[in-house]
């Protein structure tokens, strides 16, 4: 609309008298009949003015065009472009955020650093000509499968047998594993023995961001407890595993 049609679009949306209007626009009231038959045209500011008394708002396109806009209206577009412009801003962020991550960290190290869990232990490994030994120097939360299992932390600890060196197969943890498990591992155990033996030239692909994923069930005095663990090798002076234990519902 033109100054002209913006004007007497205001003013019939206007309830105020003649005399409320030239005294709220300080005008004279002949303005008003002379804006009514398009025989005056006024200026942007008093259009504003009087678009302001009826709570509207004018949206200029140039100098003599525009629209009418409820003023909620006109601040709810205001606000929603400053909410748009904000969230664009986030996502930007994120999105950066997420690339440099990317870029420091295979996909593989990042799903491994984000796998929920029950417990853990870290498993340190020696390798020599007479075989390979074990031992478990960490456990984190055994009370999570002390509890499927029915028993207390003081029950399970030896089996654990912390920072003690033991023969991979003969190792007292495999006391709680049931037998199903043990055959599963074994079968394992064998490609792990070739990996850990041959650890200077194939074992060095399995360290750092790979991960593998075993299923070990536990029993003890008749309870069973199923999990998932997911078993990553690092090297640093030595060969150690990181175990997450995942244990699965009942």
């Amino acid at each position: 609309m033109n100054r002209s049609e913006l004007i007497k679009a205001l003013l019939n949306k206007s309830s105020l008298s003649v005399k409320e209007l030239s005294e709220k626009l300080d005008i004279n009231r002949s303005n008003y009949y002379l804006w009514k038959s398009s025989r005056s045209i006024p200026k942007q500011s008093t259009i504003n003015r009087l678009a302001e008394l009826l709570n509207l708002k004018v949206i200029w396109y140039n100098h003599n065009e525009g629209k009418i806009e409820e003023l909620e209206e006109s601040i709810n577009n205001e606000l929603n472009t400053h909410d748009l412009i904000q969230y664009q801003r986030q996502e930007i962020k994120r999105l950066q955020y997420e690339n440099e991550r990317l870029k420091q960290n295979s996909v593989e190290s990042i799903l491994f650093s984000e796998q929920e869990y029950d417990w853990s232990t870290t498993v340190d490994i020696k390798v020599s000509f007479n075989g390979i030994k074990r031992k478990i120097k960490k456990i984190e939360n055994i009370g999570s499968l002390a509890k499927h299992l029915k028993a207390t932390e003081k029950d399970l600890l030896p089996f654990f047998d912390l920072n003690k060196w033991h023969r991979m197969n003969d190792h007292p943890i495999n006391n709680i594993i049931t037998s199903q498990s043990l055959k599963n591992l074994a079968r394992k155990t064998t490609l792990f023995t070739d990996i850990l033996t041959n650890f200077k030239n194939l074992g060095k692909f399995f360290t750092g961001d790979h991960f593998i994923t075993i299923f070990v069930d536990y029993s003890f005095n008749g309870n069973l407890c199923r999990t998932i663990c997911y078993c990553k090798i690092i090297e640093s002076t030595k060969i150690s595993i990181v175990n997450k234990c995942k244990i699965l519902s009942d």
